[in-house]
């Protein structure tokens, strides 16, 4: 039976994308070489124990919900077919968070997911561009047709950078959120303001970091 890298897993509401505010299971897998500076959840960089792919679906099973995030990390830098498979088998929604860098082999089973949170990262990552964007596995993820594209903004100057990738990858503008890069409530709140007339602008959508405004900062909430 194959395993897979946890970090952990919980039971909340989706804070961040088109589908906030559900309720949802979360998998956090383990292990992400991406690197970005601000990142909130650098506790899974190092991996993880191993958890049986059965072990994972009973623990997910328990929750009232029966839609799920795979999360990280980088989920694709784990083989998670299997997983996928037995989710879809179990009638779990399924939802992918994924920054969409790893190669295009691995993100070969996200047409099994209901929707795709895929985040590109910026150069606000402090990540090289050529690390962070892979325009053969975007393009792959926005083709599968149930993909929606989430930029973590810090400054209005990388509103510009989000709207460059809109249009070299061509997307609708209602696949395209922009959300606040923040770890406080007071930071979304002061971000959001010009944020949303940014997106209002553009007809993106905006996302807000729920779950920071309810709980802070914290693990498993």
């Amino acid at each position: 039976m194959s395993t897979l890298q946890v970090s952990e897993i919980f039971y909340s509401i989706q804070g961040e994308g088109a589908s906030c505010g559900r309720a949802t299971a979360f998998i956090r897998l383990g292990g992400c070489t991406l690197g970005c500076q601000w990142c909130d959840t650098k506790y899974t960089w190092r991996g993880g124990p191993l958890w049986e792919e059965s072990t994972i679906l009973a623990t997910v099973l328990q929750f009232p919900a029966r839609r799920v995030v795979v999360t990280g990390g980088e989920p694709f830098e784990q083989d998670i077919a299997a997983l996928l498979q037995a989710l879809l088998q179990a009638g779990f929604t399924i939802e992918i968070e994924t920054a969409g860098f790893a190669p295009l082999a691995n993100v070969q089973c996200a047409i099994l997911a209901h929707q795709l949170n895929v985040s590109p990262k910026l150069a606000n990552s402090g990540v090289p561009y050529a690390r962070r964007i892979h325009l053969p596995v975007l393009q792959f993820l926005r083709d599968t047709g149930t993909a929606y594209f989430k930029f973590v903004v810090d400054q209005p100057a990388d509103v510009a950078e989000a709207d460059a990738l809109v249009m070299t990858l061509s997307l609708a503008p209602e696949r395209v959120l922009l959300m606040p890069q923040a770890l406080t409530a007071d930071e979304v709140l002061s971000k959001s303001r010009w944020l949303v007339e940014a997106c209002k602008a553009r007809g993106y959508g905006y996302s807000p970091r729920l779950h920071i405004l309810l709980w802070g900062a914290r693990r498993g909430v």
